[in-house]
């Protein structure tokens, strides 16, 4: 039984990181930085569906935008999770 909750696990995260935001080649786009943190709180766990909490926010300039990495950790299960966000501020009309 452990076995194969160790294989359900490593399954979720691989779907994870193919979801929008689980890898920095497909980040969620958002107009603001503001916007960030909401939306990665937000987001429930992939293993319990429990709430995130923010553990770290690293930031790299790109030519498309902003590329902010945001380390979570979930409050229930304790299991970590990286969100990849890319701020690029629409131009106006």
């Amino acid at each position: 039984m452990e076995r194969e909750l160790r294989k359900v696990f490593r399954d979720n995260e691989k779907l994870a990181g193919e979801m929008p935001g689980g890898s920095a080649a497909q980040p969620i786009d958002v107009a603001s930085a503001a916007i960030v943190e909401v939306k990665a709180r937000a987001t429930p766990c992939i293993q319990c569906a429990g709430g995130l909490d923010v553990r770290a926010d690293h930031a790299t300039s790109t030519a498309r935008g902003v590329l902010r990495e945001i380390d979570l950790v979930c409050r229930r299960c304790h299991a970590p999770r990286t969100l990849w966000f890319l701020v690029a501020p629409r131009a106006p009309n």
